[in-house]
């Protein structure tokens, strides 16, 4: 068994249904927004960002707070533009500055069938930090709050994933997870890696060269699972 860490970001071409931004019946069609959706009506449970054992409940505010947003005081204004009061309110989160997702998987190779599967643990909104000013810090993503994603099976399994190639199949979002139906990057993984660093700790200032790593670790599970047939 090994474990891998993940990046899906929305941004890919393969990975466009992530922002499908559609409104509905039931609301915003983004992935972010029915995982906030479920969460506030308490049909998923959030953990902490820090947590991925799952271990750290939070609740849907402060699954809400984690995107920065919090309250904030606004003033009251009459017709003339005279401020008559203060009120406390939530502040907006823009849901397409979410666009990257983070996997937490476990590769086993089940020694009885002879086959390498994989089994998915958890996913995470990922967000960088932000100076006062706007402008993002470089290499400080992180995920926001986890989510165990076999209790969330069952409102994936009824949100509808936007085909752009069959308008007429209907596919949900549990589909397109079980399907491996994205694109993704490794970013850490326990193979060979005895102090549990993620890519981004080996190589602070190359990013081609972590990708490069996670194309290699790939390898190295194919390469495992090969090895161990006799022909």
């Amino acid at each position: 068994r090994v474990r891998v860490w993940r990046e899906i970001d929305g941004r890919e071409k393969q990975n466009l249904a992530f922002q499908y931004a559609a409104d509905e019946d039931n609301g915003s069609q983004r992935f972010i927004s029915i995982l906030l959706r479920a969460i506030q009506n308490g049909d998923i449970t959030a953990f902490s960002g820090d947590d991925d054992r799952f271990t750290t409940p939070i609740t849907a505010e402060a699954a809400m707070n984690a995107f920065g947003s919090g309250r904030d005081t606004v003033a009251s204004l009459d017709r003339d533009g005279n401020t008559i009061g203060y009120q406390v309110r939530q502040k907006s989160v823009d849901p397409d500055s979410i666009y990257k997702f983070r996997l937490k998987e476990e590769w086993v190779f089940d020694k009885e069938s002879s086959r390498l599967f994989v089994r998915i643990l958890g996913i995470a909104p990922v967000m960088p930090f932000y100076r006062s000013d706007g402008v993002k810090i470089e290499g400080s993503e992180r995920p926001l709050w986890w989510i165990y994603y076999p209790d969330a099976r069952s409102v994936l399994s009824k949100a509808s994933v936007y085909n752009p190639k069959n308008y007429g199949a209907r596919m949900s979002w549990e589909d397109l997870f079980e399907g491996r139906m994205f694109s993704s990057y490794i970013v850490q993984s326990t193979f060979d890696n005895p102090f549990n660093l993620p890519l981004s700790a080996v190589y602070p200032n190359n990013t081609l060269f972590r990708l490069l790593e996670g194309e290699k670790i790939k390898e190295k599970i194919f390469n495992y699972e090969q090895s161990l047939w006799s022909y």
